[in-house]
């Protein structure tokens, strides 16, 4: 049984949702910047955390293939939707890789497959079947549960957002924490996901109180953006692995 006290839940919830309990980067009024520009798709998330109620905004730049979510800061990422691939960027170190969706994948099962104190539930990802109309298209629920921990997914395939990009971006974020492998059956369900999240739920109860943090699409639309702002910046050095036998360039 989980045990309820507070400081424990609280951990419990930020390794379950990731991203969704860093402090956030300071956003821009817009995701432009100097420079070309190129029409992009742009979403804006609002996550709310409670108690406390605060709240927050980020923006997905969506531009063809091409996805960056701009509310990271420090290491972020360029999700391209074509080729299943996450491009790290290390602002600190001036510095990229690109790994593969299926290579993340394989390593997070390795991370996820540690032994976990029979006293902790493992959470699995069920379809509901129902279903409700946000950003006027068709999102159905799913569920991650287990005992004090709840969390809805109303997923959706919007014509504006690629399909895959939730799964890359869940694969982004790498399990950490000793509770991490309460999430595998889950975690594997996450990563073949195809839709979007258009809303977030999740919540654990202790008490009389609960802990939430809920990420909602609120506005998808078309506007210009800097080509910078999808690319890689120039001087970074490429420490992409290479493969096993492979030749250097002279």
């Amino acid at each position: 049984m989980i045990t309820r006290r507070p400081a424990f839940l609280a951990v419990l919830l930020c390794v379950l949702l990731g991203t969704a309990c860093k402090k956030p980067a300071p956003q821009p009024g817009k995701p432009a910047a100097a420079g070309p520009q190129v029409r992009a798709t742009v979403v804006t998330l609002k996550t709310t955390l409670q108690p406390g109620d605060k709240t927050f905004t980020r923006t997905l730049v969506i531009a063809g293939k091409r996805a960056r979510n701009t509310g990271e800061q420090d290491v972020w990422h360029f999700y391209d939707t074509e080729a299943n691939t996450i491009t790290f960027v290390d602002d600190v170190a001036k510095t990229f890789r690109t790994e593969p969706l299926a290579s993340i994948a394989r390593q997070r099962r390795t991370s996820l497959a540690r032994s976990l104190p029979s006293h902790y539930p493992e959470l699995t990802l069920k379809r509901t079947g129902k279903k409700r109309s946000i950003q006027n298209v068709t999102a159905e629920q799913s569920v991650i549960e287990a005992g004090a921990y709840k969390r809805e997914l109303w997923l959706a395939d919007h014509p504006a957002i690629p399909r895959t990009l939730f799964a890359l971006m869940h694969a982004a974020e790498g399990p950490v924490g000793p509770l991490a492998p309460m999430m595998k059956d889950a975690d594997e369900a996450l990563l073949n996901t195809r839709g979007f999240p258009l809303l977030d739920h999740a919540e654990i109860a202790f008490g009389r109180q609960k802990m939430m943090v809920e990420r909602s699409v609120v506005s998808i639309g078309q506007q210009e953006v800097g080509e910078s702002v999808l690319a890689v910046p120039k001087g970074y050095r490429d420490v992409t692995p290479k493969p096993a036998g492979a030749k250097k360039r002279p």
